[in-house]
């Protein structure tokens, strides 16, 4: 796998992360509305499964690296 779709996953985790801070602080408070626990679980959702694309990611290249 390339360089950049590792460093591409890495930046979208990134910006996640940064959607979701501030509505698991709201939901840690009870002061997070229907829709912004939904959303939360979607970007939480979506997080998980870039997180196991980017593992999967580095152990292809690791395999690749002990290979040559």
């Amino acid at each position: 796998m390339s360089p950049d779709e590792i460093i591409n996953i890495r930046e979208q985790l990134f910006q996640l992360e940064r959607r979701i801070k501030p509505l698991e602080w709201d939901s840690s408070r009870n002061q997070i509305n229907e829709f912004k626990k939904l959303e939360l679980g979607k970007l939480q959702a979506e997080h998980l499964s870039l997180s196991k694309k980017l593992q999967e990611l580095q152990e292809e290249r690791k395999k690749g690296e002990q290979k040559e």
